[in-house]
């Protein structure tokens, strides 16, 4: 860009830019306010932390043990084909570790559950102690891990999800 010469009385002075750079300065704030205005204004993103679960009932004895566990979408993304599972810890004389048994919750809808902003779904769990496991000390009864998994659609692209732990953690509020 050349700079421009302006005459003002017996001074010469030279200005960077002029009508150029006016234009430049309009077209730049043309194409933001484009771009701000072309924006959805519905916010696409997905946290984890939007998805609430909740025990709502559980009855343990040496027999069995049974959940209902209810579970809140507060985010604004729709979650797809939701599948949940209970499994108790294996003790370790280091510590636990995952236990790949597991047990399918009984959703109160058809599938494919699909749970859109503020929607819940409940699920029945009933863990058959004695029968299965008999007099077992090798699991963790009294701490049971979740595992909640699905989809979200997100540009219209179908994202898995999951999330597994402690009961626990999830239901402390």
């Amino acid at each position: 860009m050349m700079p421009l010469v302006r005459f003002s009385g017996s001074k010469i002075t030279k200005t960077i830019g002029g009508p150029m750079k006016r234009n430049f300065k309009f077209l730049l704030l043309i194409s933001m306010m484009v771009s701000l205005l072309g924006c959805s204004s519905e916010n696409e993103h997905f946290d984890d932390k939007d998805i609430k679960i909740k025990l709502v009932d559980s009855q343990l004895n040496k027999e069995f043990n049974s959940y209902t566990i209810e579970i809140e979408n507060k985010g604004n993304i729709t979650i797809e084909y939701i599948n949940f599972y209970l499994s108790y810890p294996i003790k370790q004389p280091n510590g636990f570790k995952g236990n790949p048994f597991k047990i399918e919750g009984k959703a109160d809808k058809d599938k494919p559950i699909k749970l859109k902003s503020g929607e819940k779904v409940r699920y029945s769990i009933l863990a058959p102690i004695n029968e299965v496991f008999g007099h077992s000390d090798l699991m963790d009864f009294e701490h049971p891990s979740i595992e909640l998994n699905g989809f979200v659609n997100v540009a219209d692209k179908e994202i898995p999800f999951g999330m597994s732990g402690g009961l626990e953690v999830y239901t402390r509020e």
